[in-house]
């Protein structure tokens, strides 16, 4: 796996020490948070909570779920966590367009990476599929 990887898997794994170590290392290089790999996840995660599923009331009760859960989760915003998943999904949902023009890349992976965690949390997925999920989303990440 690549260090990006390895990045997002220490943070979904709580590994502190390592996501420390990695962060160091990119900001010693100049690097920032590896958005590609959070959103290329978040949008497999998403796609694999939701199928086919085209359900308003089930995006709306999982965000208000992930709010709960994590320990940050009052600072998830609403909307804006609502339109991200939407917008995977290809839903109408109001103002998506102009609610996503609004984020920058930073926030946008913020709240991709709150939202994958509940994802990845939710699913439970053992090791080897985690590994297996991290690296299909390195593999499209790169294309």
């Amino acid at each position: 796996m690549e260090k990006n990887t390895l990045f997002l898997k220490a943070m979904l794994q709580q590994d502190w020490d390592l996501f420390e170590k990695l962060s160091a290392e990119f900001e010693q290089q100049g690097k920032g948070t590896p958005v590609a790999i959070i959103g290329t996840a978040f949008h497999l995660a998403v796609h694999q909570r939701f199928g086919h599923s085209r359900s308003m009331d089930d995006v709306i009760r999982f965000v208000a779920d992930a709010r709960a859960f994590l320990s940050e989760g009052r600072d998830l915003p609403t909307r804006e966590a609502e339109a991200l998943i939407c917008a995977t999904l290809d839903m109408d949902f109001p103002d998506v367009e102009e609610i996503i023009d609004s984020l920058d890349v930073g926030a946008m992976a913020e709240i991709e990476g709150q939202l994958l965690f509940k994802l990845v949390s939710d699913a439970s997925p053992s090791e080897e599929q985690l590994d297996a999920f991290l690296v299909e989303a390195e593999v499209l990440a790169r294309q």
